[in-house]
């Protein structure tokens, strides 16, 4: 055999190794990409009774699963907070005067973007003092549940209560960190699943 075809010969297998490679980097790169979340939903969470303002600090106030693949709750707790896989907010008083505000943080259930049923879905929530250490658990894994026990006038009892809150000091802020799963008992199917919830703030304040 002359030297050009065993050199065009070794050319053609380093050629076909490279695209086995690329090959497998594609596969990987898409069976680890099970997770996309995005913020969606009205931002209908604001409250304002003269100097008293509550609103969030994210620009839309929801999170949303698709084709996400099944976990336990010990996985679905440890979701890293980094690329976009929680969602962060903060609820924020300032009050003036000696005015006292009780509120409730919801979820509420985007009908027409959810093809998974509610007992599919664990929501978590978590509480920091500064929003961005010492997260400390505020709910415990708990699939989407309409009601709960309301402190505000306003909270709708079509929406799950995630959490309750107080404000009375001049400017205060409570952070939060919301995460969504699949849940462990779903069994994967190949039709879409989605499911996207908005959250949302009501308060009253007590003179």
């Amino acid at each position: 055999m002359s030297r050009k075809k065993q050199e065009k010969q070794v050319n053609q297998i380093v050629v076909s190794v490279l695209a086995v490679a690329i090959l497998i980097v594609a596969v990987v790169g898409i069976s680890v990409a099970v997770f996309v979340y995005s913020k969606s939903g009205s931002k209908v969470n604001s409250i304002e009774t003269g100097t008293i303002t509550m609103t969030y600090n994210e620009a839309d106030n929801g999170i949303s699963i698709t084709d996400a693949m099944p976990m336990n709750e010990d996985d679905g707790k440890l979701i890293p907070a980094e690329a976009n896989n929680v969602f962060d907010f903060n609820v924020n008083a300032k009050i003036s005067g000696k005015t006292t505000i009780n509120y409730d943080v919801t979820a509420k259930k985007i009908d027409e973007k959810c093809t998974l049923t509610d007992s599919d879905v664990k929501l978590y929530l978590e509480q920091s003092t500064d929003g961005t250490t010492d997260w400390k658990e505020k709910m415990a894994p708990k699939n989407f549940t309409p009601g709960g026990e309301k402190t505000a006038e306003a909270t709708p009892a079509t929406e799950m209560l995630l959490t309750s809150g107080q404000f009375s000091g001049k400017n205060e802020t409570d952070y939060y960190r919301l995460r969504m799963w699949v849940d462990e008992s779903y069994k994967v199917q190949s039709t879409p699943k989605t499911y996207t919830i908005a959250v949302n703030v009501y308060g009253n304040a007590v003179v």
